[in-house]
């Protein structure tokens, strides 16, 4: 007791948990900081999707070769998912104020879209790879893969986070 900080002495001399406040730090993301962070998340998923769909129009119109364009059009889906993954996860924290188990329920439902969307992306890639024997097609669903397997693990992070929210 003696040896903790005079600011920690109060709380642990009176024998009660410490209060939000004292809890938290200025590392400490709060509900309205991550909506924030979600939403300009996917306003930057939603331009590299659109620079993406570009340089896929370039490459059709070009003739640039069908691997390049499935490349770009992969990497493109895979950006596309993560922002609309990502406004998903802040429309859940949203509604996880309300109703704590539908909030979690969103969570649960993004990051099982998400595992479907990487498995159709890497079998489309593959045979895409396969068929043209261009590396643009496998190195897109590489890129779109990375992107969603990050969105799993943020939709069950943000669902860890919910419940814990909705335990206070």
């Amino acid at each position: 007791m003696w040896g903790l900080p005079r600011s920690c002495r109060a709380v642990t001399v009176s024998g009660r948990a410490p209060s939000c406040g004292i809890a938290m730090r200025p590392g400490v993301v709060t509900v309205p900081r991550r909506a924030w962070l979600l939403v300009s998340g996917a306003a930057a998923a939603a331009v590299v999707t659109a620079v993406l769909l570009a340089l896929l129009v370039a490459a059709l119109v070009a003739g640039w070769g069908g691997g390049l364009a499935a490349g770009y059009g992969l990497a493109a889906f895979g950006a596309a998912g993560f922002a609309v993954g990502l406004l998903v996860l802040a429309r859940a924290g949203a509604v996880a104020r309300i109703d704590a188990a539908r909030g979690g329920a969103l969570c649960i439902r993004c990051c099982v879209w998400a595992l479907f969307a990487v498995l159709a992306v890497f079998i489309v890639g593959g045979a895409t790879g396969y068929l043209t024997g261009a590396a643009a097609p496998i190195w897109g669903c590489i890129v779109a893969g990375v992107l969603l397997v990050v969105l799993v693990g943020l939709a069950a992070r943000q669902r860890v986070v919910l419940r814990i929210q909705a335990a206070w």
